[in-house]
């Protein structure tokens, strides 16, 4: 898997300083052929224009700070199109997008719009698919303080088209889509807080692809269903409040129909989300479909009853923008992450900053004593530890980092007493 940086922080740590609480809005969405023109999708029934007035209202509701999409043009106009015309319009500026790679050669691509003023895009990277690309983004969050702390916390969104259909080769398919994205996971340094989003097109919580999300490899389980509601989703209505498709009951041009019945749409969440482990949590009950009022089970979201889960004008966006339902939720940003350190008998580091893979420190202490050095990578990962000479009031270390990619890592020393002090440094070769 060839890995693609986009960005390369200077100065970054394992911790996060924030001065007050913060949540940001999820949102992933199917646009049904954004930019695509073939059979029904005609430049009348699915034009580009009439479906950035309807998507521009729904994003000026919901205002999301990570919007990821599933059937947009491969053609990359579209994206900025969607950028200028939708989200950046009306005094907003601050929306940014990835850039689009799509190896597989899909004429429908994945695509990460963000919040820069709450989020940046760190690096984003491609599991490779012969169906479509699986997507890959990683980004940080912008504390108010982090020009002086450079301290912050990662977000890995994973955004997929699996493969449409309900044969058994269909369902094949969506299996070693995900299975090749769960080996990506096991053998790729990523941050544990992950999303795993987008159009599974799956029928039941049986299915093979399903199964491969929630499995524990060597007693790691990576994903959760924050509603957990397994089960066969498909035409069943002890699920038509989740469901995600279809908006028409009718046979309408480019739209799929037969009303809601299918819950095709998902984000599934790390452990670390669910539980707030790492400074930031999903929030379960913000988990939703909007449009779904749970009263329009094999009917289109405009039909009898009147929809009343969201504004009339919001409803007649969704029920005419695509044949997908956005399913939201919140994640709130821990205000409390900070590294706290107590008193230790190390009174002076010394070292060059940036370093090359010939790491050398100094360290003086108010006695000799037992010290344990640690290097942790930015998203946490213990990747060096080392016991140090006790014998000394003055240490001089030389540490070899030649195994370790360019990028920011935390040094971290702890005392006999186990207090500790940690300092950042990057690393250069």
């Amino acid at each position: 898997m060839r890995k693609q940086v986009i960005l390369f922080i200077t100065a970054l740590f394992i911790g996060i300083s924030i001065q007050a609480q913060d949540s940001l809005q999820i949102m992933q969405y199917n646009l049904l052929n954004y930019g695509n023109y073939w059979s029904d999708c005609t430049t009348t029934s699915n034009n580009v224009s009439t479906k950035n007035i309807h998507l521009k209202k729904i994003i000026k509701y919901v205002k999301p700070d990570i919007f990821t999409v599933n059937e947009l043009s491969e053609n990359t106009s579209y994206h900025q199109m969607i950028l200028d015309q939708v989200m950046n319009t009306d005094g907003v500026n601050y929306y940014r997008k990835a850039v689009s790679y799509n190896y597989a050669d899909s004429y429908l691509v994945n695509m990460i719009f963000y919040n820069s003023n709450k989020l940046a895009l760190y690096r984003q990277d491609v599991v490779h698919s012969q169906v479509r690309d699986i997507d890959v983004y990683t980004l940080y969050y912008k504390a108010a303080d982090l020009a002086q702390t450079h301290d912050t916390a990662f977000l890995c969104c994973f955004v997929a088209h699996l493969k449409a259909g309900n044969s058994p080769s269909n369902a094949s398919a969506r299996a070693g889509m995900v299975s090749t994205a769960m080996t990506y996971i096991r053998t790729h340094e990523l941050p544990a807080n992950m999303l795993f989003m987008g159009d599974f097109n799956l029928y039941t919580s049986e299915e093979q692809a399903y199964q491969n999300f929630i499995y524990s490899y060597n007693g790691t389980r990576y994903f959760y269903d924050p509603l957990n509601r397994e089960g066969h989703w498909n035409n069943n209505s002890s699920f038509k409040d989740i469901h995600t498709q279809s908006t028409h009951a009718a046979n309408v041009d480019c739209f799929s129909y037969g009303g809601l019945d299918d819950r095709f749409d998902f984000i599934l969440a790390s452990e670390s989300m669910l539980s707030g482990s790492e400074h930031m949590k999903l929030l379960t009950n913000t988990y939703h479909v909007l449009g779904n009022d749970g009263q329009h089970f094999n009917k289109g979201i405009i039909d009898s009853p009147t929809n009343t889960s969201a504004p009339s004008d919001i409803i007649n966006a969704l029920y005419n923008m695509s044949d997908h339902m956005p399913v939201l939720t919140k994640i709130l940003v821990d205000a409390s992450l900070g590294v706290h350190e107590n008193k230790t008998a190390i009174t002076a580091i010394q070292f060059k900053n940036p370093t090359t893979e010939n790491f050398h420190f100094t360290l003086r202490l108010e006695k000799a004593q037992a010290i344990k050095m640690q290097i942790y990578n930015i998203f946490g990962h213990l990747v060096i530890e080392k016991n140090l000479d006790n014998n000394a009031e003055v240490i001089h270390e030389d540490i070899s980092l030649r195994g370790l990619s360019n990028g920011a890592y935390v040094l971290k020393f702890v005392d006999e007493k186990g207090n500790s002090v940690s300092r950042k440094f990057i690393l250069k070769k």
